[in-house]
């Protein structure tokens, strides 16, 4: 499956202490109307030349539903004028602040295909907010109205938690707050990847990451069924103990195969944080096809697994589980593609330290 990560927008009505899209993207223009039909007709193009595959399609930005109901009709118009009979092989799905949310938008989508929609939310106050991430008050009203709007609607939610220095001081209350929003919903849990952090306010060292999920591991750990899909707990879990793999991404070592960025220019680069980065560019959709985007990608990452076994990763017996980790945060860390992660510190600390411990398994899996 290729997965396609569209910013149709940079633009965001909301401002998070986090996120640097906004203030480095500024003045970006949102994708017209010409662009995306190029993407559906790459993807129609991808689609007819590999019979067996199929496309995920991510609507991600800035704020997606900055551009209205409309435009996800558009979309649908397009996906069926330039990808005939091969509906039933794109699977859409939205990242969304969810606070623009109305029962057009929903129509929309849900007319797209969509019954899941994508976000995050922070319990901590002044991390994110509406006219200032100071006023997080409005932006939680709009979050929780936006919320129920879909349930009302028969469709469902999940979300993302970053971790941030100010959610150190109290791990407990922080998942249980979060695994109240939608009790056995499950989320996720990432550690905030800032490129610079003035205030303090934010930034983590691996180790503190780890250091606070494992405080939570146990709490998952004994109430699992409860709590539903909780991440970076479950995956693992079902790798190690149920011997099910469900890696993602940065942990699967394939993603130089599988995943695209595409911005509202229609330039194509690894995904999201790539594009943010502006590094690991494949050109632009009118001047290349999808496959051979994938085919940049997959040569530029395809000799990394060999070389970080070879050097940084050489005798780690974590190595079926990480495949050395995310390449942009080596890149971010490093300079270079083929060194490992710049987390590998937290992986293998909450493994060793927190996990092992709990669960009584110790992670030695063979090469995959």
């Amino acid at each position: 499956m290729a997965t396609l990560i569209v910013k149709c927008t940079e633009r965001c009505n909301a401002e998070c202490a986090y996120c640097e899209v906004v203030r480095t993207h500024a003045g970006v223009p949102d994708m017209t109307d010409e662009t995306l039909a190029l993407v559906f007709r790459r993807i129609g193009e991808y689609l007819a030349a590999k019979p067996g595959d199929s496309v995920n399609f991510t609507w991600h930005g800035g704020e997606p539903l900055l551009l209205g109901a409309d435009y996800f009709r558009r979309a649908r118009e397009l996906q069926e004028e330039f990808c005939p009979g091969a509906g039933h092989r794109i699977g859409h799905c939205i990242q969304s602040n969810l606070t623009l949310l109305t029962d057009r938008h929903l129509e929309a989508l849900r007319h797209l295909g969509i019954n899941h929609l994508g976000t995050s939310f922070d319990p901590e106050p002044g991390i994110r907010g509406i006219a200032g991430r100071k006023n997080s008050t409005a932006y939680n009203r709009a979050f929780f109205r936006a919320a129920g709007l879909i349930e009302r609607h028969g469709l469902n939610w999940g979300y993302i938690y970053v971790v941030t220095k100010k959610s150190l001081a109290d791990p407990a209350g922080v998942f249980h707050r979060l695994a109240n929003l939608k009790p056995g919903q499950g989320f996720m849990m990432n550690p905030v990847l800032v490129a610079d952090d003035p205030t303090g306010e934010l930034a983590i060292t691996p180790i503190e990451y780890a250091d606070f999920i494992g405080a939570v591991f146990p709490l998952w750990h004994a109430h699992r069924e409860r709590y539903g899909r909780v991440e970076p707990f479950a995956s693992l879990y079902a790798y190690v103990i149920e011997g099910r793999r469900e890696l993602f991404c940065s942990e699967s070592g394939f993603c130089g195969r599988t995943h695209l960025n595409i911005d509202p220019r229609g330039d194509v680069s690894k995904c999201g944080r790539s594009s943010d980065l502006g590094i690991m560019s494949f050109g632009n959709l009118r001047d290349a096809s999808l496959d051979e985007c994938l085919e940049q990608s997959k040569a530029l990452l395809d000799g990394r697994g060999a070389a970080l076994r070879a050097g940084d990763c050489a005798g780690c017996r974590l190595w079926a589980i990480c495949h050395g980790g995310c390449p942009l945060d080596a890149f971010t860390a490093s300079g270079r593609f083929d060194a490992k992660t710049g987390w590998c510190e937290a992986k293998r600390r909450f493994v060793f330290e927190y996990f092992e411990p709990v669960t009584g398994a110790r992670v030695d899996l063979p090469d995959d």
